[in-house]
């Protein structure tokens, strides 16, 4: 297993999916992990289990007042930090013409200003940090959009340029890449009326034949934020199943 021993971790979206399983991943790996999400008695579930070397901070992304007081409390805890997930998003389904503005700026409110409002209370412990690295959870639908989830599609869109500024604004500082899933098996299905069964059918899409699962995703979590990556930054890395070749 790749080694991330004793580096100081911080995973958005870390209460399910592919957050928490990152956050188990990297914790097995031997990093110190502090899970962020919004509902803090499912993480402190989380932090009893997987005990030492493990914290969380319930936290908002959208919000830079709660943004400011999770970085706050990064520094008081570690003084610094060796890497930053940001995977917490969200993904409704709703055509052009069914996307209020209220959907609009909620799902860039996540997905977007959640990832710059944390680099930016994130940044300077960082930048203090042990060959630091940022991966931004992006999707394959950045580049291969679908109709019906517009504002998903444009805002996945956006974070992969972002991706690509703040690498060569923190270069060489700080290494930032992102990783664009295609389908994977998490909650994040579950808002859309889909049942397991709709989301395993959606396996035939991909051509090595199945949907993703979240240690697909967070096997390169780990790999970017490891010394294996210290020669990348600024990519955007399809873990796919091959759906962007057809």
């Amino acid at each position: 297993m790749l080694k991330v021993r004793n580096r100081r971790m911080i995973v958005t979206g870390a209460s399910s999916g592919i957050g928490l399983d990152a956050a188990r991943l990297l914790h097995e790996a031997g990093a110190e992990v502090c899970l962020v999400a919004r509902r803090s008695e499912i993480l402190a579930e989380t932090v009893a289990e997987l005990g030492e070397r493990t914290w969380f901070h319930a936290c908002d992304v959208s919000d830079p007042a709660q943004v400011e007081a999770l970085a706050a409390a990064v520094k008081d805890r570690w003084g610094a930090a060796d890497g930053l997930v940001n995977n917490a998003g969200i993904a409704p389904m709703a055509t052009l013409e069914a996307t209020d503005l209220e959907t609009w700026d909620k799902v860039f409110n996540v997905n977007v200003r959640g990832p710059f409002l944390l680099s930016k209370a994130l940044g300077p412990l960082l930048k203090k940090g042990n060959s630091p690295a940022v991966v931004n959870i992006s999707s394959s639908l950045a580049d291969r959009a679908i109709p019906g989830m517009m504002a998903y599609n444009t805002s996945k869109a956006a974070l992969n340029h972002m991706t690509r500024c703040l690498a060569l604004e923190w270069a060489p500082t700080v290494r930032v890449n992102a990783i664009m899933p295609a389908v994977v098996d998490t909650p994040i299905h579950d808002g859309r009326g889909m049942s397991h069964e709709d989301v395993e059918g959606m396996g035939a899409m991909h051509p090595l034949g199945r949907i993703g699962q979240p240690r697909d995703i967070s096997s390169m979590v780990l790999y970017l934020l490891s010394d294996a990556s210290s020669w990348m930054t600024g990519a955007i890395i399809p873990v796919d199943g091959g759906i962007l070749v057809v």
